[in-house]
């Protein structure tokens, strides 16, 4: 958890806090959960009623790791080391662009 805290310049993620004042304008055009427990499937359950249908359609929980590898288009995009995944993307965008 510490290196997921970290992973960002305390610079940069003290400019996007300001910047976004609470909310972050991101277009989400899906949510991939992996490895959830069976109380989160239950829940996603319960407040799909509340949700839209286009919003259900986007939160998707998904069983096995390597279903993530044909939705994100290949092992090309999944960083080195992610999950359970063999991913071969050994470039961190968010280091080299931001990092000094």
């Amino acid at each position: 958890m510490i290196t997921m805290f970290t992973m960002m310049p305390m610079k940069l993620s003290t400019k996007l806090d300001r910047l976004t004042i609470g909310v972050l304008p991101v277009k989400m055009k899906a949510l991939y959960m992996l490895d959830c427990p069976r109380w989160v499937s239950i829940f996603m359950k319960f407040l799909g009623i509340f949700m839209s249908k286009k919003m259900k359609k986007r939160m998707v929980i998904l069983r096995e790791w390597s279903a993530l590898e044909e939705l994100v288009g290949g092992k090309e995009r999944i960083p080195v080391g992610f999950g359970q995944s063999d991913g071969s993307l050994a470039v961190d965008l968010v280091k080299d662009m931001y990092s000094s």
